[in-house]
């Protein structure tokens, strides 16, 4: 039975289609999304939410169960997104450039983990790139090589894909937050090469591996002033780290996010703005709380928003697509992939507070007000962490 991720709930259905920009491993890999004409019904070309069976093959050995990679296949290889593959672009009435916003997956995660948070948020009229980092977080991805097929007579050359398998850290400390801070200095950089990436778009003078159709309709059609980057556990951290690297990201949002892989220099470094935590109730530990708190207005000495906020009923796993589409909410609590709370509820909420937050701090005409949405919410939002803390040590 196909199964579907809930529709976007903004104005303007939504378009995508994957970039990768080079042959070789220091390739550029992410998905688009962005609005496109009206869709009128679900079809085949929905893309699908697997990409290819050997995504579930990795994400089942990152959950050390490889054997299981059948029943993963099995279970989402119907699924699909509610969204036109390759649509055309249909610029909103309301803005004459369409704001940025770049997505930094999970430990474990991969351009399609978070396919609602990003659809949701093109479907108001932004431009969202999902990013596969190749640092080897996740559970699985590639890059393209070329190579010359000797079948042929003329010596032809062929693109292949080589598969990177997700990096297990042993050993213990210091080697596991060595190799974790330098997988965030990695992913932070990408993500500012993805920056690079869509300014090329946006000058027409992009030219892709797969040689994508359409990509001359986004000629003049972005606005770099107006980006965004957010991300869910160790992509938290790395929009925390990309705001450290880069003054081109304006204001950020980490999901859940894990801290441990930050170091020093980038708590020294973080530019001067707007940056909101939406923690799980489940997940989060006191420590790394604090490290969240490091990054306080107060601490800083500057006038830009910085606020925790923790959802009630959550678990670490909310904020993706697993507990929506998963169906039973029974099952996912069982299994730790979803809290107390409603799957669809708490997405919904989730969504609400991002497009608030980068509204707000973008200049654009979606989104509610924080605060208001806040006190209207009070029995599913907590302001600041449900952890208490030392204050001396923060």
């Amino acid at each position: 039975m196909t199964r579907v991720l809930p529709k976007p709930s903004g104005p303007y259905s939504v378009g995508c289609f994957d970039v990768s920009t080079k042959c070789g491993e220091d390739r550029c890999l992410f998905r688009l999304y962005y609005p496109t004409k009206p869709q009128e019904a679900v079809s085949s070309e929905n893309p699908l939410w697997l990409p290819c069976k050997e995504y579930a093959s990795g994400f089942t050995s990152f959950v050390n169960i490889p054997s299981f990679s059948w029943l993963f296949r099995w279970f989402f290889s119907s699924t699909r997104i509610p969204v036109s593959w390759n649509g055309d672009l249909q610029m909103p009435k309301s803005v004459q450039k369409l704001p940025v916003v770049l997505f930094s997956h999970g430990l474990g995660g991969i351009r399609t983990t978070y396919s609602n948070v990003c659809t949701d948020l093109a479907s108001y009229g932004t431009l969202v790139a999902s990013i596969e980092h190749s640092d080897k977080s996740a559970s699985a991805t590639y890059y393209l090589e070329e190579k010359v097929n000797l079948e042929s007579g003329d010596s032809e050359k062929v693109v292949e894909k080589k598969w990177l398998p997700f990096h297990k850290v042993s050993g213990g400390e210091p080697a596991e937050h060595e190799c974790r801070n330098k997988q965030v200095r990695h992913r932070a950089a990408e993500c500012c090469k993805t920056l690079d990436i869509l300014q090329l778009l946006n000058e027409g003078n992009l030219e892709t591996v797969e040689g994508n159709e359409n990509l001359h309709q986004f000629k003049n059609a972005l606005d770099l002033e107006k980006c965004a980057v957010l991300g869910h556990s160790f992509g938290g951290g790395t929009a925390v780290a990309a705001l450290s690297m880069d003054e081109r990201f304006k204001v950020g949002i980490g999901l859940d996010s894990w801290m441990y892989p930050l170091d020093k220099t980038m708590y020294a470094t973080i530019n001067p703005v707007p940056f909101l935590f939406i923690n799980s109730e489940t997940f989060q530990w006191p420590s790394n709380v604090a490290k969240m708190r490091k990054l306080d207005s107060n601490t800083f000495n500057i006038e830009a928003q910085r606020e925790i906020i923790t959802l009630v009923g959550t678990s670490h796993h909310s904020q993706c697509d697993f507990p929506l589409l998963l169906r039973s909410h029974f099952f996912s609590k069982s299994i730790g992939i979803s809290g107390t709370a409603d799957p669809v509820g708490v997405a919904k909420l989730n969504n609400e507070i991002v497009r608030a937050f980068i509204g707000k701090h973008l200049g654009l005409e979606f989104g509610r007000d924080l605060e208001s949405l806040i006190q209207e919410n009070e029995d599913g939002i907590i302001r600041g962490s449900n952890l208490k803390l030392d204050e001396s040590k923060i």
